[in-house]
């Protein structure tokens, strides 16, 4: 589809349809005390509440593969992130898992479920709307399997242990704008290092990536201040990395990567140049 008022239309009513469930789904995450909790496993219910806000994610990213033919994956994948970031945006923040002695030890296994959701959804996506139309691809015959695990392609995944760098050095604050913000910067700072290291590949898994790379950072530094969470929290000593929730992770994976997707696109045109 060419630039212009039918690209802006479709891609504002994604958003907004995409927005809405996600903030259809936070009433699912209720925690026991009765606002919506800062994680999935916080929840009063939550086994029921983890299908229930994945159910409403997943129909919000079927609306998305209607606009990944028509404009491209990425931007369809931007849409599902601000639906995950819609839904974020209602829970509490590291404040609230901290002092209602959640289940901060297993956070990073929540935020590795949410990498697993993130990569189902963009080799969907990517199924279905097709490579993105200003990456080159070097093996047109090749099948999507084929493509998707090229070994070029597995080793631009590695732009991604940027990630919790950039986390740590933007997250400042505690505040939910302040965790989505810098996990989407960390998305950014994986795409123009992936583009860097392969151009011509398809950027299929790199959605994920980030987030699986800060959900093992996470599970690596929750053991060791476990004793001492309240004491480090208030005393401003918690590593920055731990300050962000799950769901803030994957809603700045999709988004910081799609839009990171589309500021480096000269680097693949300086590259095919070349």
């Amino acid at each position: 589809m060419d630039n212009g008022w039918p690209r802006t239309v479709l891609t504002g009513l994604c958003i907004v349809t995409c927005a809405l469930l996600g903030l259809l789904a936070s009433r699912f995450a209720v925690g026991p005390r009765g606002v919506v909790a800062p994680a999935l496993l916080d929840a009063s219910a939550p086994v029921l509440a983890s299908a229930l806000v994945f159910v409403c994610l997943a129909v919000g990213a079927a609306f998305a593969c209607a606009i990944a033919r028509p404009i491209n994956a990425a931007v369809a994948l931007f849409c599902v992130g601000c639906g995950v970031a819609a839904f974020s945006m209602r829970g509490g923040t590291v404040a609230d898992a901290v002092f209602q002695e959640g289940m901060f030890r297993w956070l990073g296994f929540e935020t590795l479920a949410w990498g697993l959701f993130v990569a189902s959804v963009a080799v969907i996506i990517f199924r279905v709307g097709g490579p993105l139309p200003d990456v080159p691809n070097p093996d047109p015959d090749q099948s999507f399997i084929a493509g998707l695990l090229r070994r070029r392609a597995l080793v631009s995944l590695a732009a991604a242990l940027s990630a919790p760098a950039v986390l740590a050095f933007m997250m400042v604050g505690v505040s939910k704008g302040q965790a989505i913000g810098a996990c989407t910067l960390a998305g950014v700072a994986a795409a123009f290092g992936a583009r860097l290291i392969a151009a011509h590949e398809q950027p299929i898994l790199l959605f994920a990536a980030p987030c699986i790379v800060v959900g093992v950072a996470q599970l690596m530094l929750a053991g060791p201040v476990m004793g001492s969470l309240d004491a480090r929290f208030a005393s401003g000593s918690l590593n920055p990395i731990l300050s962000v929730m799950p769901a803030d992770v994957a809603a700045g994976s999709l988004c910081g990567v799609a839009v990171g997707l589309g500021w480096s696109r000269g680097l693949v045109k300086r590259d095919a140049d070349g």
